[in-house]
């Protein structure tokens, strides 16, 4: 049996190859949400949205707007999202950016997560789905979760009341709540700058340029030659 042995000229080599075709760069990468961690911080006040009893809509909008992130253009897709439930409920994360004071386009729009009580109190980290966006210049974006709308609905994602944090927050009392649909607006929001967090955060990911994907291909395809040849000695 052949023990493969690795010497550092070798690993040199690799990482040259690496560096040639841009791979050891980090993509553009960021996280817009307050996160689970909010929870956790010194004097949190968690608790729930008000629960619906069973007929009523406790819909609810919220757009995080303090923990936002700043992207250089180009093309970007969410990657994951993260929350934390204390009701059942239904929720719908989305990714959008500010058209002016406290309204918003949605770029993309996540997977719904359907919260039976089994998932309650359980740090969740799901993948976002929805297709890709593209930035045409430097842009804020902003992480948000709705709730679809109906008898019963409630939002069930945990907020910290005392996170120091701030929130565009809305509910259907007006039965005008924004749908989470790319391309539409999110206005009409009836509390703005709201002091609090909820607890979920969304992951953001440039998508390599074509050339850069293919470059991958090709160093990984190298690597994989070069480790079978040094295998084999």
């Amino acid at each position: 049996m052949n023990i493969l042995k690795i010497s550092w000229p070798h690993i040199t080599l690799l990482a040259a190859l690496l560096v040639t075709f841009g791979l050891t760069e980090n993509s553009q990468a960021e996280t817009v949400g307050a996160g689970i961690a909010v929870l956790a911080l010194p004097g949190a006040n968690n608790t729930v949205d008000t629960p619906t009893d069973g007929t009523t809509d406790q819909s609810r909008q919220n757009i995080d707007i303090s923990f936002t992130a700043t992207l250089p253009a180009g093309e970007y897709i969410g990657t994951n999202w993260s929350y934390r439930a204390g009701q059942t409920g239904s929720v719908i994360p989305y990714i959008a950016f500010s058209t002016g004071a406290h309204t918003y386009e949605i770029l993309a729009v996540g997977d719904q997560a359907d919260i039976d009580s089994a998932g309650l109190d359980m740090d969740v980290t799901l993948p976002f789905g929805g297709s890709s966006f593209t930035l045409g210049a430097p842009t804020e974006i902003f992480g948000g979760i709705v709730n679809p709308t109906g008898a019963g609905s409630q939002n069930p994602i945990y907020t910290n009341l005392a996170s120091g944090s701030f929130m565009d927050h809305d509910n259907n009392a007006d039965g005008n709540l924004n749908p989470g649909i790319v391309g539409g607006a999110v206005d009409g929001l009836g509390h703005t700058d709201l002091p609090r967090s909820y607890a979920f955060s969304i992951d953001v990911a440039q998508v390599p340029e074509p050339s850069s994907a293919f470059a991958m291909i090709v160093v990984a395809g190298l690597a994989v030659l070069m480790m079978r040849r040094l295998a084999a000695k």
